[in-house]
């Protein structure tokens, strides 16, 4: 049996990992106060408290012998594992599992770069998932993983540039013009990495820019095979973007709450949307 292993910025929710059986490794965030399991140690709404206190957070990948203890129960049950995580460019957890599957001197292990975090690293869990129920093998799911990789779309609007500042995600003198010309960053998974989209003029003005583009990428690919959205700690603005993402795009949309590592870069305030196309 090919078992599934993940890390904790896939913002599964409880529901789905029960419904998935799906293993999960924790990243970590840290502050002067001390260091925790995302999710485990410290929740969602205790991060977001302590973040809008004025409490600086950081965050690190998980250490090899965290994979470590994943995979060997696993693998001691004669099982196979893919193991699918937060894009090697913004986290070093890729090479934390490689590093374990050397140290376990196993071949049952297949380690994919989703190329992606949050929701999209969600649908590239549940692709493993469903390629799994359908007899692939770990080698051939990691193509084909490689071939959605094409269909995964991410764009997210942060509300404060500093975190994104402080993290190295955006430079200085695109936040001080930002700042200064009071505009908003539309950004996004690009092969990987966040890149800049386009700026926004106002916030509400921004939202609608997200499905806006949403829409775009979709007509040129196909269509919508699924959209959802996200938040961070402002519940209320995420659950009406998430009803204005139906009525704009025409289809059901779930929300994820972005868990406390990326909560680290993205604040308090963030929305966005990811969507799979058809093409």
């Amino acid at each position: 049996m090919i078992r599934i292993v993940t890390d904790s910025t896939a913002y599964f929710t409880d529901k789905e990992l029960k419904e998935y059986g799906i293993t999960v490794v924790p990243l970590y965030v840290s502050s002067s106060k001390g260091i925790y399991k995302e999710r485990i140690e410290i929740s969602d709404a205790e991060f977001y408290r302590r973040l809008k206190e004025g409490e600086e957070f950081g965050r690190s990948q998980p250490s090899t012998n965290d994979f470590v203890e994943a995979y060997k129960p696993i693998i001691e049950n004669k099982d196979e594992i893919i193991s699918v995580h937060i894009s090697a460019i913004l986290s070093g957890t890729v090479n934390a599992a490689n590093a374990a599957k050397e140290l376990l001197g196993t071949d049952k292990i297949t380690v994919v770069d989703s190329k992606s975090s949050s929701v999209g690293l969600l649908y590239n869990v549940l692709k493993a998932h469903e390629l799994i129920q359908k007899g692939y093998s770990r080698e051939a799911i990691s193509v084909e993983i490689e071939k959605f990789h094409p269909r995964v779309h991410g764009y997210f609007l942060p509300m404060n540039i500093d975190l994104l500042i402080k993290g190295g995600r955006i430079s200085h003198l695109q936040g001080k013009i930002t700042t200064a010309l009071k505009l908003y960053f539309i950004l996004y998974m690009n092969e990987g990495k966040i890149d800049l989209n386009k700026f926004g003029r106002t916030r509400n003005g921004s939202k609608e820019e997200l499905l806006k583009i949403a829409k775009e990428v979709a007509n040129k690919r196909g269509g919508f095979e699924r959209i959802d959205t996200i938040y961070s700690a402002n519940g209320e603005e995420g659950e009406e973007f998430r009803k204005r993402a139906e009525e704009v795009l025409g289809m059901p949309v779930k929300k994820y709450i972005i868990g406390p590592v990326l909560g680290t870069h993205l604040g308090t305030e963030s929305v966005g949307i990811s969507f799979i196309t058809k093409e």
